[in-house]
């Protein structure tokens, strides 16, 4: 139950912490922000600036600041938390800690890339030690509903203890451009993809759907990638002979915008098809609507609000076919395609914004941060 204004004494003091090497990951961004403009609530940071090995020292450093000269009412530990949660863990004792657990090490090395053999003793381990973080944190914070079961059917988590939290975006940044600011190119059909490649998003399948339409007037630009994944995705390119692929390794974050605004139609996904994929809505997705950008979004089971040919396109994972089909039809129908992403910008800005994220923390919070009396 979310407690009144008029009955808490002074307000709710929330530390955020991080350590990461994107410390302005959309993530911390939205959480932050969020949390910020909540009534009752001062948010304090004990937040990186340091991107290599010292930046674990330096968020330990100010999270010991930050608990001498405010002892906060609860802590949340942001984004791969997992690399150093019993440090945290530590230093605040006797508070509340909340774990954004929006990615679990052991499915990701185990069941996604596997890294590690089922049964074998690394995996064990890794899966022992992430049962033991989850337990010891007071709440969980994922991204959907169908992530959080995942986490508590896996670890033996109570169900309640999980929040799932939509990951937002960067409003400020992420925002539709004005009108005709963005002049064509040329006459073929732009199509937008970036990430990292991994096997969620499904980059094979978007090349397959490419490899339909080699003779269609369709551009395709993918951005990221990184090892293996980049080198098998070099080798498909070019056995493929994709010739109207373009990739770019690396872009400037606050260059995206300006290349999903060039884009006829944006590719959200998931493609991939993994069990990972099959319960998460990717930050690109989010960014894709935020901007009012017609957005190809991967078929997963829940309640989202997606609705097929009116506030985005919807796919089934793991079929270049269902992909190259659903592309050939925005290229055939591009009349509709501005009122699918308005549409899909109406539905970013009620379920996935800065506003519906704050109703979700602020009841968390109620829950988590004692009521505290005058100092």
């Amino acid at each position: 139950m979310t407690i009144p204004s008029s009955h808490r004494k002074r307000p709710a003091t929330v530390c955020y912490v991080l350590s990461y090497r994107f410390p302005r990951y959309v993530r911390t961004k939205t959480l932050t922000r969020a949390l910020s403009g909540m009534d009752n609530v001062v948010l304090v940071e004990a937040v990186n600036t340091m991107t290599g090995p010292l930046r674990y020292l330096q968020t330990l450093a100010r999270l010991s600041a930050v608990r001498i000269m405010h002892d906060p009412d609860c802590y949340i530990l942001g984004f791969r938390g997992h690399e150093l949660f019993w440090p945290v863990r530590l230093l605040t004792l006797g508070k509340p800690l909340i774990v954004d657990h929006m990615m679990s090490p052991w499915d990701s090395l185990v069941n996604e890339k596997k890294r590690f053999r089922r049964g074998g003793l690394m995996e064990r381990l890794l899966y022992r030690y992430e049962r033991l973080l989850l337990h010891a944190a007071d709440g969980i914070l994922t991204d959907t509903d169908l992530h959080a079961d995942f986490l508590a059917d896996s670890f033996g988590l109570r169900r309640g203890a999980i929040r799932s939290v939509p990951v937002g975006a960067d409003e400020e940044l992420f925002a539709p451009p004005p009108p005709g600011a963005v002049a064509r190119r040329d006459d073929l059909f732009h199509v937008f993809f970036y990430g990292t490649f991994l096997p969620l998003h499904g980059v094979p399948v978007i090349l397959e759907a490419a490899a339909m339409l080699r003779d269609r007037p369709v551009r395709f630009t993918l951005v990221g990638g990184k090892g293996t994944d980049l080198a098998d995705f070099h080798a498909m390119r070019t056995g493929l002979g994709l010739d109207r692929v373009t990739h770019r390794e690396w872009v400037d974050y606050e260059r995206l915008p300006g290349m999903i605004a060039e884009a006829d139609l944006c590719l959200g996904g998931p493609f991939g098809d993994t069990g990972q994929s099959r319960r998460v809505v990717t930050g690109k997705t989010f960014q894709f609507l935020a901007m009012g950008k017609p957005t190809v979004v991967g078929r997963i089971d829940g309640d989202f609000g997606f609705e097929d040919r009116k506030n985005c396109l919807l796919v089934p994972q793991g079929d270049g076919g269902e992909l190259a089909r659903m592309i050939l039809w925005c290229l055939e129908h591009r009349e509709e395609l501005g009122g699918i992403g308005r549409r899909g910008r109406e539905l970013y800005r009620a379920r996935f914004s800065t506003g519906p994220i704050g109703e979700i923390l602020r009841e968390l919070l109620a829950t988590c941060a004692p009521q505290r009396g005058r100092g």
